[in-house]
């Protein structure tokens, strides 16, 4: 290197280094009685090094010798700060992940009949039980769905009451894929017909609260794990397939059951806050498939046909969503 080039690059670092000594709070050395000299001298070396600097080429590289360990210099670790790159973060946000990303299926349901024993439900004026009608239909909706391929267990098969925190249990220790809780409506309007099918979540209609409350009733758990429950019923990540399956549910309901049953009233998909709704782990629904307040709707439920229209309909709405996961053929599909 030529010896301008070497002066050049030591005025430099002298001044690169004095200003590093300030910022560190070291006193630079005092070399003659004469201080003002020192601080004329200082300001001369400042303004040479930076004309210096200016004249010099883009780009100055320091050699540090290969098989040196001691450490970068002041002066050098400050350069090598200044020429660090600079990282590029990314500039569009993170977009939703594709359900097609994870292969999905549908194979282990769980079928949880309303009711039961001493728990009769909703009763007509002509004496029929809620128990006994959403037993029916989850009996015919296990053979449909056996026969479909599907590995289906029942929170009861018989007429017993059964607590809702064991009904939770059952389809979390067994691993379900769904939980299809099934049900009969009653309401004030003797007239009305609804047909609507929930999944978890907050609501503020008055209807609908009271029909909570009188479900929950004998819910079996406690203070502290009330306080859980209602944690998950407004943080849940299942709630989007949660609803995604009740629609698909409440879709085929209305499809099969409206051309029969000319007054049929589509209540569509609600949220609710159902004890087996908030304990379960997997997508879960509630579906109010018919109403024992309304005498027509009475008769048609008595019919064993009607009610075998119901499970077959209930089926095909998990079909239609299993099938809808990621676009190919599932079981039970």
């Amino acid at each position: 290197m030529a010896p301008v080039d070497q002066t050049k690059l030591r005025l430099i670092r002298e001044a690169i280094q004095h200003n590093v000594e300030s910022a560190q709070g070291i006193r630079p050395r005092r070399r003659g009685p004469d201080r003002r000299l020192g601080v004329i001298r200082l300001c001369a070396t400042l303004l040479i090094a930076g004309t210096a600097y200016l004249a010099l080429p883009s780009r100055i590289e320091f050699i540090r010798p290969a098989s040196s360990s001691t450490p970068a210099t002041a002066v050098e670790a400050v350069m090598d700060v200044a020429e660090a790159p600079t990282l590029a973060l990314p500039s569009v946000a993170p977009r939703r992940l594709s359900r097609a990303v994870f292969p999905l299926s549908v194979k282990r349901v769980v079928i949880d009949p309303g009711h039961g024993g001493k728990q009769r439900g909703a009763m007509s004026r002509s004496g029929v039980a809620e128990k006994d009608m959403t037993l029916d239909i989850a009996l015919r909706l296990r053979t449909l769905m056996q026969e479909a391929a599907f590995e289906v267990f029942m929170t009861r098969d018989v007429d017993e009451a059964v607590a809702l925190d064991a009904r939770v249990a059952l389809a979390n220790a067994k691993k379900a894929d769904l939980f299809l809780s099934i049900h009969v409506n009653w309401v004030e309007r003797r007239e009305a017909r609804p047909l609507e099918t929930f999944y978890v979540g907050p609501t503020d209609d008055p209807v609908t609260l009271r029909l909570v409350s009188a479900e929950n009733r004998d819910s079996g758990y406690s203070l502290s794990e009330y306080r859980q429950l209602l944690e998950r019923v407004y943080l849940d990540a299942r709630r989007e397939e949660s609803r995604r399956l009740a629609t698909s549910i409440q879709d085929s309901l209305y499809a099969s059951l409206q051309p029969v049953n000319r007054g049929l009233d589509n209540r569509g998909v609600k949220m609710a806050p159902f004890f087996v709704l908030a304990g379960t782990q997997m997508p879960a629904i509630l579906a109010e498939v018919s109403c024992l307040s309304n005498d027509d709707e009475v008769e048609l439920l008595m019919s064993p046909d009607y009610r075998d229209r119901i499970a077959r309909a209930l089926l095909k709405g998990v079909r239609a969503y299993a099938a809808s996961l990621n676009g190919t053929k599932t079981k039970g599909s």
